[in-house]
């Protein structure tokens, strides 16, 4: 396994980690959900891009560990003359301008409430939705990894 995909998965179990403790506070707190999604919602996600940046650095066979990670196909590193990103890295810069990819890199609302019916509801950030996305990034991860073993 490569560094870059050997940080990333440890990003990913970090994150399920973090997704566990918010499920269990969310439904075992006498604190409002928008609060605890709040409290959570930051970590979770900064975890998730770390691993979607390790994942980045794989894909393209980068090595060697950047001061900071990248959260997007336009924060890696140049390649090296004559080279171009794998399918992979297309793939994903493609959902960060119109897939769930961009979802995830989206700022996390500090309130969300959206009328329903002449009722303000409220709708921010789930544990469910930041659980959808560590899913797909593992799907992504094993991808690359088959990749990388084929390569």
């Amino acid at each position: 396994m490569s560094h870059p995909l050997a940080y990333a998965n440890q990003c990913l179990y970090h994150a399920d980690i973090l997704i566990s403790a918010w499920q269990h506070s969310a439904q075992n707190s006498e604190v409002l959900d928008t609060q605890v999604a709040l409290a959570f919602a930051p970590p979770v996600q900064s975890k998730l891009l770390d691993s979607y940046g390790w994942l980045l650095l794989a894909a393209c066979r980068i090595r060697q560990t950047p001061e900071v990670v990248p959260h997007s196909v336009a924060q890696l590193p140049a390649l090296p003359t004559g080279l171009v990103h794998p399918a992979e890295v297309e793939a994903c810069a493609q959902l960060e301008s119109d897939g769930w990819i961009a979802e995830l890199q989206a700022p996390i609302e500090q309130s969300a409430v959206r009328r329903s019916h002449s009722l303000a509801v409220e709708q921010g950030v789930s544990w469910e939705q930041f659980l959808h996305w560590a899913e797909r990034l593992k799907t992504l991860a094993q991808q690359i990894a088959d990749g990388i073993d084929e390569s």
